[in-house]
């Protein structure tokens, strides 16, 4: 059986493992110099991040239209053959109207359709993509591949570190300019560890460098994963490449890492934590 995937832009996986797969994503939308911009499409992810690092304010973002979803289910089924499509969402905890979109579209092309609420998103939501290619490549059915992905991602793991404030501010999020200044000053950087379904949960904050927050983020990761198991793993993150390299060292050093990416943090988490940020996504392996 031939079989497509589509997503929204909340996913993280390297683009020449999307382009290689032909998944095809569906963009948020952000509104700035009295235009829209679909993301990834009008504007590339460095140039929009180059945006807000200029600007007072974030730019607003619109979730897409079921309308958006189901053409390119239409395409998939007509222009490229496929006799299934999975359909995989950002979490609806995260994100509902997103995932609402995805299931609304699904529902006109009935059960060729399948939709997954990946309950994450980053790179977990990007593993979960090319796990399906994985074993529909080895001839697995619909149903066995629905199960075997509902059942993996019970067993994700997945934090974040914020480098600074700074976009939480301009968000609205945080609305303390002195907290901001406070936190700059005393170096307070927050890390949050994603709950299922797909939550995310602050830890205590910590007076982190830029190294100690990579040391953290891949501390708890060691901590809470189960250690009998293999793992992919992807690390998205915002102009922040000495992080990275720090916790994929540790990682493969504590723990069984059969694949791991690197890639930009999609614009619709990284925009709200800002330049700095990194994300750990893992999700046990075949």
């Amino acid at each position: 059986m031939k079989i497509g995937v589509i997503t929204d832009s909340a996913a993280d996986l390297p683009e020449e493992l999307m382009e290689k797969h032909n998944v095809a994503i569906i963009p948020h939308v952000v509104y700035f110099d009295d235009k829209y911009w679909k993301l990834g499409v009008d504007i590339s992810v460095d140039d929009f991040y180059n945006v807000i690092r200029t600007r007072d304010l974030i730019p607003p973002t619109t979730n897409p239209e079921p309308s958006d979803f189901a053409e390119k289910l239409k395409e998939g089924f007509e222009h490229h053959g496929y006799e299934h499509i999975f359909s995989v969402s950002v979490s609806s905890e995260l994100s509902g109207s997103t995932f609402n979109s995805h299931r609304i579209a699904a529902k006109k092309f009935k059960e060729k359709v399948t939709v997954i609420d990946t309950q994450s998103a980053s790179g977990v939501q990007g593993l979960i993509i090319l796990r399906i290619f994985d074993l529909s490549t080895k001839g697995a059915k619909v149903e066995e591949i629905k199960k075997y992905v509902n059942k993996i991602k019970k067993n994700y793991f997945l934090d974040v570190g914020f480098h600074s404030l700074d976009n939480v501010y301009k968000s609205g999020r945080l609305k303390s300019k002195f907290i901001l200044n406070l936190t700059k000053a005393i170096k307070i950087k927050p890390v949050a560890i994603m709950e299922k379904p797909g939550v995310l949960q602050n830890t205590l904050p910590g007076f982190f460098t830029n190294k100690s927050m990579a040391k953290r983020l891949a501390n708890l990761a060691i901590k809470n994963v189960d250690k009998s198991l293999s793992y992919d793993l992807v690390i998205s993150h915002v102009e922040n490449q000495e992080g990275v390299d720090q916790i994929i060292k540790k990682l493969c050093k504590k723990l069984k890492v059969d694949r791991y990416f690197v890639t930009p943090a999609s614009p619709i988490i990284g925009t709200s934590t800002g330049i700095g940020t990194i994300i750990v996504s893992l999700l046990p392996s075949e």
